[in-house]
């Protein structure tokens, strides 16, 4: 889904995406420092994969005293990988554009939570049995447009369909579980009002709908063809 989806922004896009490059390259450089001419390849890739293990380990299940020692010695990779390959203009960039971005994320992702924390609350998984019960198109339509408008924590997709939305009880059709699951980690309502600040308008609507339409059609797929 995300490689047609990309290639389908890309061409619809076309245009416009070559104006931004041309006026990027009309600017002057903004690479800070000159670290990045000089880096060997393997840092960044290092640099991201211990990140990603400091996420994943973080969040992960496992008990304390078994991931703690993981996340220490990959946060102190991190460190040292900072101290001597990257400059500290680097460094000082990648934080305040950390900084920009929770600032925007971080006050709608709260908002965000606390509406599927009311949902999960006052509505149980049986009232979605007569919308998400079956394997039509309609229900894998309306499946991926709550997905697309619901905000689900990281790594908390799974449980919420499970649970919330009562696939686990047989109460959700397969279909439907796979449509949300699809939609709702690729956008949502505050995804949408920040990529909306970052893209415009137009490029966040036709992103949504290219969601919606694909989510839409590998669960209606799954539903009667596969299971």
């Amino acid at each position: 889904m995300s490689i047609v989806i990309g290639i389908f922004m890309a061409a619809i896009f076309r245009k416009h995406d070559r104006k931004l490059i041309e006026e990027a390259r009309s600017q002057p450089s903004m690479t800070s420092g000159s670290g990045g001419a000089k880096r060997q390849k393997w840092v960044p890739v290092a640099f991201f994969a211990a990140l990603l293990g400091i996420l994943l380990f973080g969040a992960s299940s496992l008990s304390w005293m078994i991931k703690f020692p993981i996340v220490y010695v990959l946060t102190l990779g991190l460190a040292l990988l900072i101290i001597y390959y990257y400059t500290r203009d680097e460094v000082t960039d990648w934080g305040m554009e950390t900084w920009d971005l929770t600032k925007k994320i971080v006050p709608i992702l709260i908002a965000g939570a606390f509406v599927v924390g009311v949902i999960a609350y006052f509505l149980p998984p049986e009232t979605f049995q007569p919308l998400l019960g079956n394997e039509g198109i309609t229900a894998n339509f309306l499946a991926s447009v709550i997905g697309a408008i619901l905000y689900m924590p990281t790594l908390l997709e799974v449980p919420v369909i499970g649970t919330t939305f009562g696939y686990s009880d047989g109460i959700m059709g397969s279909g439907p579980a796979l449509s949300l699951l699809l939609a709702g980690p690729a956008v949502s309502l505050p995804n949408m009002i920040v990529l909306a600040r970052i893209m415009g308008l137009k490029k966040t609507a036709v992103y949504i709908l290219l969601v919606i339409l694909f989510s839409s059609i590998a669960g209606f797929v799954y539903g009667n063809l596969v299971v």
